[in-house]
């Protein structure tokens, strides 16, 4: 948000809240304040202020507020105690700044009437809520400010508030009467910049000075960007506003939310006010944090898993190479006892004739100590105990190779996931698989088949017992998982996507026998069906059910075509006893393809 989105902001609050009646006040999280309100058509409105330092929002909605913390903030506590029941008189801003100014109407401890002033500064890295009274002398502050972060400007309760100062810049209002020189300064032709433009006109952000670069046409003159930004200040002197959201594409994500129109951003969507719009795109913005924090936080969970797991490969690799030991400790053995007779006492080692391959020799290491009989028994032993080692190395290195499978997948599919139902997929079936291999090695407590009460309880607690057993609305709960993604080819058939390996393992248990099974070759991704619906398949299908199968991989999108394998579902099989997604497939047909986004084939 910026000074100008601001000022076009003001009058449409101020239109729609004064004399609204505030009716709970509560915090979401520290940087966040919900003022519910009354207003006095009886509407509903949920006003949030986010004094967050990264991205400090306004948002105006009739959503209902979100649960607040418990206990409430020192600060919010404040706030009740004072704006409880209070009314808000106006809304109004500073020509041009980013500061909202909310005048309240409210009662004092002893019921007399008081003014008072809850301002909201709505700049990143300096955000911050204060309330303050008729003498703009400060009761609380969110975020407080002493001399040791700011000299000349502190925010402490009891002391008086001192707005932020007034930058040197051109007041947009007088900008069309402005020569060139007076407008662009010193700037040349090839200083000119939104955000150098920004640093000129009070109220401007880079994205709006960049507007009129794009106005003024590519490599445009000083008169030519002069001209573009005389016409806009005058669009914004009349108040002659056009609300949007921007967006990178039809699908994309939002770029901007502004008051004025900026031709030069590529999608648009118009609304009647600009509060709506940067509602819409605060939100929409937060949701993006959101996702990708919760997308940040599983990968990091199972990259962790990935990097024990690898750990643990290394050991087994190890394991499996001295249990390859065993032949040949067994090998010497023999030899000792073949060439016994020739071995004196005492002796620390000698070279044998290998009589397995004639003409080689093997050197054995004795223990001077031991008979060359005990010597030979110390081989056989040392053989058995590898071979046993060898065994149970080569089960558990497997079980490494599939769990570093598994976890690929899944980081794959977590970093391909585009929807909090992708997320919610894999994060299912990690937490799942996870839990069930924690109870598969946890071990039963010494008396839990002799009776009595610490074996029994310790069983009713295990997940088999009365308190593990699942009731029927937590198999509810649990079985109310998105489905797979779904989309529709341009000629009609269905095209069917796993959000993780479970569903990828029952997608192909449910697909029929002639649809196509399609698959990303060499890399972890989604298992895509396309049903053939009682048709044959067309080559457009067969080239969008791929491009999808690429697109859900961890093929990467931003390189060139891919191998996809695709092949009649008849010809997959899944293979026993191996996790989730695991099959083998033949008979099939290999496509190069460049991963497409198909969010317009999607079902919703």
């Amino acid at each position: 948000m910026d000074g100008i989105t601001a000022q076009a902001m003001a009058p449409e609050l101020d239109r729609l809240l004064s004399g609204s009646l505030v009716d709970r006040i509560s915090m979401s999280d520290r940087n966040t304040l919900h003022l519910a309100l009354f207003t006095v058509r009886k509407s509903k409105f949920n006003l949030t202020l986010s004094a967050a330092a990264a991205r400090p929002t306004l948002i105006l909605s009739t959503d209902s507020s979100p649960q607040g913390l418990n206990p409430p903030p020192s600060f919010a506590m404040f706030l009740r105690k004072h704006l409880r029941r209070a009314r808000i008189d106006s809304i109004t801003t500073p020509p041009w700044e980013r500061i909202f100014n909310v005048n309240f109407s409210a009662l004092d401890e002893l019921g007399d009437p008081v003014n008072l002033r809850l301002i909201f500064e709505c700049m990143p890295r300096t955000a911050n809520l204060v309330l303050v009274n008729s003498q703009d002398v400060i009761l609380a502050v969110l975020r407080p400010v002493d001399h040791s972060v700011n000299r000349f400007r502190e925010m402490l309760p009891a002391h008086p508030y001192i707005p932020p100062p007034v930058q040197d810049r051109l007041n947009p209002t007088e900008c069309a009467s402005l020569e060139t020189d007076s407008l662009l300064g010193e700037l040349t032709d090839s200083q000119l910049s939104g955000r150098a433009l920004a640093g000129r006109v009070a109220g401007f952000s880079p994205i709006l000075g960049q507007e009129v670069i794009s106005r003024a046409g590519p490599g445009a003159s000083r008169e030519q960007v002069a001209e573009a930004l005389r016409i806009l200040c005058l669009e914004i002197a009349a108040g002659h506003y056009c609300p949007a959201v921007y967006y990178d594409g039809p699908w994309g994500n939002p770029l901007a939310a502004h008051a004025v129109r900026l031709s030069h951003l590529p999608v648009q969507v118009l609304y009647d006010d600009t509060y709506k719009a940067v509602a819409d795109y605060s939100q929409a913005v937060a949701a993006i944090d959101r996702f990708r924090q919760r997308q940040q936080a599983i990968t990091k969970t199972m990259e962790a898993h990935l990097k024990r797991t690898q750990k643990k490969r290394q050991l087994h690799e190890a394991d499996v190479a001295t249990g390859k030991e065993a032949a040949s400790d067994r090998l010497m053995g023999e030899l000792i006892l073949a060439w016994i007779h020739t071995i004196p006492p005492g002796t620390q080692g000698l070279t044998l004739d290998n009589y397995r391959d004639p003409g080689k020799q093997v050197y054995c290491p004795l223990n001077p100590r031991l008979s060359p009989a005990e010597n030979a028994n110390l081989y056989f032993r040392k053989a058995k105990r590898k071979e046993r080692k060898l065994g149970s190395a080569r089960r558990f290195l497997q079980e490494d190779l599939d769990e570093l499978a598994w976890l690929e997948s899944l980081l794959a599919a977590a970093g391909y996931a585009e929807t909090g139902e992708d997320l919610l997929a894999v994060e299912r079936e990690y937490h799942q698989r996870s839990a069930a291999e924690k109870t598969s090695i946890s071990e039963a407590p010494p008396a839990a088949g002799m009776p009595g009460k610490p074996a029994s309880k310790k069983r009713r607690q295990q997940p088999g017992g009365p308190a593990g057993r699942k009731t029927k609305k937590t198999l509810e709960k649990q079985e109310s998982l998105p489905g797979p993604r779904l989309f529709r080819s341009a000629d009609g058939f269905l095209i069917a996507s796993g959000r993780n390996n479970l569903q990828n393992d029952q997608l192909l248990r449910k697909a029929g026998r002639d649809d196509l099974w399609f698959h990303v070759k060499n890399f972890a991704g989604s298992h895509v069906i396309l049903s053939k619906d009682g048709r044959p398949l067309t080559p457009l299908a067969i080239e969008e059910a791929a491009a999808v199968a690429a697109w859900y991989s961890g093929a990467g999108r931003g390189g060139g075509a891919v191998e996809v394998d695709y092949c009649p579902v008849r010809q997959v099989k899944k293979i026993p006893g191996t996790r989730p997604g695991k099959v083998t497939y033949s008979d099939y047909k290999t496509l190069y393809i460049k991963p497409a986004d198909p969010s317009h084939l999607k079902i919703t």
